[in-house]
């Protein structure tokens, strides 16, 4: 009981979030069981069919007076049965990010337990962090383009023309792998500071 309150007292944050780190790698396994399962069973995807689709404007019912579709926006459609290339390119849209935020959590979890230990300015931890900042910040680039690759082939199953997707620019994911940069050159700062006190002391 006492040692339960002097924990209490002293909380453990470092300790609450590596909890957190392995609640979320928890959650990203049970996502890809879920996410492999629904492809093995060919489960209905839904694809961008483009922005621009010619929609006739008694197609959709049940608007309101003075509301219409948006021409710019783009049409989604439900392929009920899809081929094995059509699953392919679903999972090709989502894989990449998936494969870097599980990635990004497993280095900081290592990070982390490594700053538990009582060594958070560790040389491994610096390369840790650079590993997670430049993965973070290319990989969500190339996870862009690939976004992009296979949205176009997906419209292209669903609708000849016009061929077009939807996909965000990753301007948080590049300032975030940009963070993750910066604060392993911090750490490798402390580590250089440490150096020179200890030959001075």
């Amino acid at each position: 009981m006492q040692r339960l309150l002097a924990r209490l007292r002293r909380p453990d944050h470092l300790g609450e979030l590596q909890t957190l780190l392995f609640v979320a790698l928890g959650v990203c396994a049970v996502v890809a069981v879920v996410d492999v399962w629904a492809m093995a069973a060919r489960d209905p995807i839904s694809v961008v069919a483009g922005a621009g689709v010619a929609i006739p404007p008694d197609a959709v019912t049940g608007l309101r007076p003075g509301v219409r579709l948006d021409p710019g926006a783009g049409v989604h459609v439900v392929v009920d049965d899809p081929s094995a290339a059509q699953v392919g390119w679903h999972a090709a849209r989502s894989l990449p990010w998936f494969v870097i935020v599980v990635f990004a959590l497993v280095m900081l979890l290592l990070v982390v337990r490594t700053a538990r230990r009582g060594d958070p300015f560790a040389a491994a931890n610096v390369r840790r962090l650079r590993a997670v900042g430049w993965v973070v910040l290319l990989g969500s680039l190339a996870a862009f383009e690939i976004e992009l690759f296979a949205g176009l082939q997906l419209s292209r199953a669903v609708v000849a023309e016009p061929l077009s997707t939807g996909a965000d620019l990753p301007l948080l994911w590049c300032l975030s792998g940009a963070g993750f940069l910066a604060l392993g050159e911090v750490i490798q700062r402390g580590r250089a500071l440490q150096a020179e006190l200890a030959e001075v002391i």
